[in-house]
């Protein structure tokens, strides 16, 4: 449970949410883990209806709340990595098409690819508003087109006629 001082509660919740924060009562903890996996109060959420009811209702408040907004609901959430998760990836003749885990499908971007020390993958998604992670299945698809530059032990990958850096190989750290 959390419990919100009054200059955390932000100006951009719904009056009905700010209200009941600026009450003193408390908020139970509902979670997004950088899994993926969706917790409340630390337990996972294990009906698939609700889990996927909730990656496809999250949204962000002007004010930076991450919430579920399921109206007339709005209740917020946190979220510990990404918002969003790249589910499945489908190549065709010149594009990559997400699969995203709010049900939603769009064109990779790969020039916003972002890769993160320990394997973590994002690219820009939502006109480039959002990050997405890659969850491991698409991130392992993505990478059978990887290779590594002897010449700088590079890691790149080659994407419709493009070739894209990713990491390099630092075998002394």
């Amino acid at each position: 449970m959390k419990t919100f001082k009054p200059e955390e509660i932000d100006p951009s919740l719904p009056e009905i949410v700010r209200n009941f924060l600026a009450s003193g009562r408390s908020l139970e903890e509902i979670k997004l883990h950088a899994n993926g996996a969706w917790t409340h109060e630390g337990m996972d959420f294990e009906n698939k209806k609700i889990i996927k009811l909730f990656s496809r209702s999250i949204a962000r408040t002007d004010g930076g709340t991450w919430v579920l907004d399921i109206p007339p609901f709005t209740y917020p959430i946190e979220v510990e990595d990404a918002a969003f998760f790249v589910e499945q990836l489908e190549s065709g003749e010149d594009t990559i098409k997400l699969h995203l885990s709010d049900e939603t499908e769009e064109e990779l971007d790969i020039h916003s690819l972002d890769y993160q020390p320990g394997g973590r993958l994002y690219c820009k998604i939502k006109n480039g508003e959002f990050k997405a992670r890659f969850k491991k299945s698409a991130y392992y698809k993505l990478l059978d087109s990887a290779s590594v530059r002897p010449e700088d032990e590079q890691i790149v990958l080659n994407l419709n006629g493009h070739e894209i850096e990713l990491a390099n190989l630092d075998l002394e750290d």
